[in-house]
């Protein structure tokens, strides 16, 4: 049985325009598949005039799109569990932000989306604080 694991930039982009910011972009590759067990690598790559906020969500059939992590640790048991393994480490020098899991399982088979956001212009009065809840 095989594990399908999607990306797709339509999403980001769109959350991108939402922020109003112009010029910037961040780039997916079109699509990952995968077997059950192989190691998971979804790329982001951005660029843009700022240090984004980057955040990875997921998307199941017939299910609205869920906050997986952003660049922040996991503040919680509960937050760690959420994440299911996956991790992802922001590069500003390589302006990077590659989702990763060791293995993937069955349970993972969804479309992953890579959207960012400008701390300073997206916050009023100071930098942002990461969300308390999903999505």
């Amino acid at each position: 049985t095989s594990s399908s694991l999607e990306t797709c930039s339509s999403l980001g982009s769109q959350l991108f325009q939402y922020f109003g910011f112009s010029g910037e972009s961040v780039i997916q590759p079109d699509g990952v598949t995968l077997s059950q067990g192989e190691p998971v690598l979804l790329k982001c790559t951005y660029n843009t005039s700022y240090i984004p906020t980057p955040w990875w969500y997921e998307h199941y059939p017939s299910k609205a799109p869920r906050l997986l992590l952003g660049d922040y640790e996991a503040s919680d048991e509960e937050e760690r569990r959420s994440r299911r393994g996956f991790s992802a480490t922001l590069d500003n020098q390589e302006k990077t932000f590659h989702l990763t899991k060791s293995a993937s399982e069955l349970s993972d088979s969804a479309v992953y989306y890579c959207a960012m956001r400008d701390t300073e212009t997206a916050t009023s009065g100071g930098a942002a604080q990461k969300p308390t809840g999903g999505m």
